[in-house]
């Protein structure tokens, strides 16, 4: 399983998004954070991202 991370940035109010210590991206809000990781990893598991990328 993915190790999913969401951590508050004071000087951009932002909040970086990790997955497995990496970082992937950021949002504007808790929320938008912990669905963009959770589409991430559904996309990871069911393989979609490496199709649409290759």
């Amino acid at each position: 399983m993915y190790e999913k991370e969401i951590m508050y940035d004071p000087e951009t109010r932002d909040f970086a998004m990790y997955l497995d210590g990496e970082l992937v991206g950021f949002a504007r809000t808790y929320q938008e954070a912990e669905k963009t990781l959770d589409e991430l990893v559904f996309e990871l598991l069911n393989g979609q991202y490496f199709r649409e990328a290759a």
